[in-house]
């Protein structure tokens, strides 16, 4: 009977020891959804030694339990557990502070912009005032054109139009505007009119520039004296 409890208690040891060095599947399977989630999250490059330590951890455990040794296998993968959470909240705070700054550098190229589109707007209102400031003054420009006489061109000679005499060649604004000073143009072109009545169309007539105010006087009494026109 003694023997039997003797039995009995060494089988229900090895009972409870077989128990607690199963196989971990479980913590296995944990552990690399984390590492996945890890290396996702770019644990690799923000947390670095964490996650080289929890990588190391798993491998070692699978290699335990490829031996068979559970029980070290179970706590090599608390180990790779720990790292490979603190791998996490590292590059979690990490992520954050980068979205931080992604945001702040954003939100300055926002203002940037802004102020530019604002720089711009203020160029185009300045623009279009110098715009509307030269049409003010080609307008009134133009005005003054149609206010003020028109200087006729004047001529050094004319051709004779059907119809005309002397005097109404005189009276044009490119001679003299002045129908009195036809005797000037008779006497500078005595070469071509017999009688001052007598002009023809198509003749071609100087028209002498360099008289005194005297000259013109004195032309203007012998038109009156005479009254051919």
């Amino acid at each position: 009977m003694q023997m039997f409890k003797r039995l009995l208690a060494i089988l229900l040891l090895l009972i409870m020891v077989s128990a607690c060095a199963k196989l971990p599947v479980e913590s296995m399977s944990e552990v690399k959804d984390l590492m996945s989630r890890a290396y996702a999250s770019g644990a690799e490059q923000h947390a670095p030694g964490e996650y080289q330590l929890a990588s190391s951890a798993l491998q070692a455990a699978e290699l335990q339990v490829s031996n068979r040794d559970y029980a070290q296998a179970v706590k090599t993968l608390e180990l790779a557990h720990r790292y490979a959470d603190e791998a996490l909240r590292i590059t979690a705070e990490k992520n954050k502070l980068l979205a931080l700054e992604a945001k702040r550098v954003a939100a300055k190229k926002k203002q940037a912009e802004l102020k530019q589109e604002e720089l711009q707007r203020q160029k185009n209102i300045v623009q279009q005032r110098q715009r509307e400031e030269l049409e003010k003054i080609r307008q009134a420009e133009l005005k003054l054109q149609d206010v003020a006489p028109k200087v006729p061109v004047l001529v050094d000679e004319i051709v004779v139009k059907v119809g005309e005499n002397l005097a109404t060649i005189a009276a044009r604004k490119e001679v003299y505007s002045d129908s009195l000073l036809w005797p000037l143009i008779y006497k500078a072109n005595r070469d071509q009119i017999k009688s001052p009545e007598e002009i023809f169309s198509g003749q071609v007539f100087i028209v002498p520039r360099d008289k005194s105010n005297a000259e013109a006087d004195a032309a203007r009494h012998e038109a009156m004296e005479l009254n051919l026109f």
